[in-house]
């Protein structure tokens, strides 16, 4: 198998994860409401703690990658991308480079979300790191690995419900997502109202009464009118 990692300007990036970004394809993401809606209208969650959980642990990626909510909560433009800076996500203008990686204020922007198009795994959220933060996935989160993910997300339609997220600069304190202006700002679940989120992004474990945390939420702005699903 090919080398997971290449180098690029002191930044690394996985090379089976290193479709441009499309800002079309960000701009195609649901609003949240509508992404729960749709999730719990199909019965989603079953089909996360069931099969999809069982390849995340059959290839042992589970420390690494998370399944995330496909969602977003408000427009950008097309020469903009949404990069996470210490907790707090917003639009940043990166001129017309598409490139998977790119870079600013002498650091790097990398991928660290990721949704199915056409059959590519696609970048649509960023984090803003240093060069030596570079993120590197072990040889677990292999090609094969992905290429199953996507048969199965697209063999139960759920290829436009959920995506993945590396894991690397997940902040496990920090697990809901408030979204004020066009900016979202994570904080701790305990300052909202558990009756207000939304559960976007599950990181699953080896023991069946452990089978996901619902580890990230996103506060919904219509007070709770989409239910929150259950980690069974």
């Amino acid at each position: 198998m090919a080398s997971l990692v290449a180098n690029l300007n002191s930044a690394f990036v996985p090379t089976i994860l290193d479709a441009p970004y499309d800002p079309q394809a960000f701009d195609s993401l649901p609003g949240l409401g509508l992404a729960a809606h749709k999730f719990k209208e199909m019965d989603a969650m079953a089909k996360v703690v069931g099969p999809i959980r069982d390849l995340f642990l059959r290839h042992r990626v589970h420390t690494e990658l998370g399944l995330g909510l496909l969602h977003k909560h408000f427009p950008i433009g097309p020469t903009q991308r949404l990069v996470d800076c210490r907790n707090v996500a917003a639009a940043w203008d990166v001129s017309d480079d598409l490139n998977a990686v790119t870079h600013k204020h002498g650091n790097s922007i990398v991928p660290r979300s990721f949704q199915l198009v056409q059959g590519k795994w696609v970048p649509y959220e960023f984090d803003f790191i240093k060069p030596s933060e570079q993120p590197q996935f072990s040889a677990q989160v292999s090609q094969k690995f992905l290429s199953e993910l996507s048969t199965l997300l697209y063999d139960l339609s759920m290829d436009r419900i959920v995506g993945v997220r590396a894991l690397d600069k997940h902040d496990s304190n920090l697990t809901v997502e408030v979204t004020e202006g066009k900016m979202n700002i994570m904080v701790a679940r305990g300052d909202i109202s558990d009756d207000q989120l939304i559960e976007a992004l599950w990181i699953f474990g080896v023991d069946e009464d452990d089978k996901c945390h619902c580890n990230g939420f996103c506060q919904s702005s219509s007070n709770g009118h989409y239910e929150n699903h259950s980690c069974g």
